[in-house]
């Protein structure tokens, strides 16, 4: 997933400027997506030189002024097509998923306090995205995605499955031609 094609299907909806993007992958998107101040506005200024959205500039009657994005017929064109599009294999440098590959580098009872913490951590988060308010239309499914997942890792934790793979019997190893 892109920020460029974020910031499309949230304009998509209505004009927002900056900030209301910002709150809007917070309140919609949360835990799938995150994007800060810092990565929201440069792009947005990448999308106005492809011609994707406008910017009209609010005067302040109070205040700042402010910068309201909307998107083009070239934008719509451009989130439609990346829509469209077969989607990639999910792949992404995970710390959680990480932290389970390195675990036999601990004592059993370290590992299994590991594991132990990680399902706490997985349960609270579960516990946080189910009492948001639920975002609308598809939105809503995602987040139901995200949840499912975090629930059938939280299963896997809890099946004990994160066990220390049994050893091979002695004098055998992988590839390892057999003595005849």
């Amino acid at each position: 997933m892109s920020l460029p094609h974020v910031l499309l299907g949230l304009l998509q909806d209505t004009p927002r400027t900056g900030y209301d993007l910002a709150r809007a992958i917070r309140s919609d998107l949360d835990p799938f997506w995150s994007a800060g101040f810092s990565q929201i506005y440069p792009e947005l200024s990448r999308l106005r030189r492809r011609g994707w959205v406008l910017l009209r500039i609010l005067g302040p009657r109070r205040g700042p002024r402010r910068n309201l994005f909307r998107v083009t017929a070239a934008g719509r064109r451009e989130l439609a097509r990346w829509l469209g599009e077969t989607p990639e294999t999910p792949r992404a440098n995970d710390p959680f998923l990480l932290r389970l590959a390195l675990l036999d580098r601990l004592s059993a009872g370290d590992r299994r306090r590991a594991v132990s913490a990680s399902e706490a951590v997985l349960a609270a988060e579960t516990r946080r995205l189910q009492s948001l308010e639920a975002p609308e239309g598809d939105r809503a499914f995602a987040r139901r995605a995200a949840i499912e997942r975090l629930e059938a890792l939280r299963r896997f934790l809890r099946s004990g499955t994160t066990a220390r793979p049994r050893s091979e019997p002695r004098g055998t190893r992988r590839g390892a031609r057999k003595k005849r």
